[in-house]
């Protein structure tokens, strides 16, 4: 084997994860998949892309852009995400901001924690591998325990999920001033439950629900990052961990976004004006609902997840076929 192949292979490896790590960061900051509806009511000349609205990583937002025809003046962008929790409510569906509460506040710790272990699989020996993945555990940890138990937290929390929640709730800065993380999904929630069905027992029954839910997350969050250290350190198989996790982001996020549309299609309320039966909203492509055309694609922070996790895979490919050089 010539000293060159040696020498490029740990090169591409390192080069490949630095990409991926980048593209990940990318991702995060945006639109990941796009959801519009159609109908009559909104002709095409004015809303062109319909009530359309942007699912980011933490944060759900308005897709609509402001129209300027002659037929209609906007002062601004009319708020589709408003607009289209005012038209689900009539079937009986809850607010957008009712999905992922717990999912969109840990976001940053968790995708942080992916950068983490993609950095840590670059890494040259078990020793410095180790090291990083530890130090990195150990910040993630103090900034996500500070964040979410501790007063004024909710600041340490992604800029868009803070953006979200106070845009969502019609808040000023002082009114979550001394909010804990913890305590913006309770809040959040609670809102989000209540904005059009008041039934206080049943959305407390959900909230707690909710909230355990957070706390299990936080605690197993916590757990792995000791077992993942300690499984690095102990058994060398677990290195691989270390690229693939991160490999399939893509397909966790398409698992958690079709998991909620479920829900949201299977807890229809029955103050609802108009009775439908439990229904799949469509995850991909085009569907149907009463006179509404919908629509649901990825966005092109999707793209930028794939490609991450492409190249994470060729990473884990050229580790596998070559694992001295890959080590340095």
């Amino acid at each position: 084997m010539s000293t060159d192949t040696t020498t490029s292979r740990p090169l591409l490896f390192r080069v490949l994860i630095l990409g991926a790590v980048v593209l990940l960061a990318a991702a995060y900051f945006s639109p990941i998949w796009w959801v519009s509806l159609k109908a009559p009511q909104y002709p095409e000349t004015a809303f062109p892309q319909g009530i359309r609205i942007h699912f980011h990583i933490d944060a759900v937002f308005n897709g609509c852009k402001k129209i300027e025809i002659a037929e209609k003046y906007e002062a601004e962008a009319l708020d589709c995400k408003h607009e289209m929790d005012a038209i689900n409510h009539f079937v009986g569906m809850y607010p957008i901001a009712a999905g992922g509460p717990v999912e969109k506040a840990l976001s940053p710790f968790l995708f942080s924690l992916l950068g983490v272990m993609m950095l840590a699989f670059a890494a040259p020996g078990r020793g410095s591998r180790v090291g990083l993945l530890a130090a990195g555990s150990v910040l993630i940890a103090v900034w996500m325990s500070v964040a979410m138990y501790s007063e004024g937290g909710v600041h340490l929390l992604s800029p868009n999920y803070v953006t979200d929640l106070a845009g969502t709730m019609d808040l000023e800065p002082e009114d979550y001033a001394d909010w804990t993380g913890f305590k913006a999904i309770d809040e959040s929630y609670t809102e989000a439950l209540g904005r059009y069905f008041r039934e206080a027992v049943e959305i407390a029954r959900r909230v707690d629900l909710m909230l355990t839910a957070g706390h299990v997350v936080y605690w197993a969050t916590m757990a792995g990052m000791v077992v993942l250290v300690l499984g690095v350190w102990l058994l060398r198989p677990a290195v691989w961990l270390l690229g693939l996790v991160p490999a399939l982001v893509p397909v966790i996020f398409v698992a958690e976004y079709a998991a909620w549309l479920w829900w949201f299609g299977h807890n229809l309320h029955d103050m609802a004006a108009f009775t439908l039966k439990p229904f799949m909203p469509t995850v991909f492509g085009q569907g149907k609902v009463a006179q509404f055309g919908t629509f649901s694609y990825p966005h092109y922070g999707f793209g930028l997840l794939v490609a991450s996790s492409l190249l994470m895979i060729a990473a884990v490919l050229i580790r596998r076929k070559h694992p001295i050089e890959a080590d340095g």
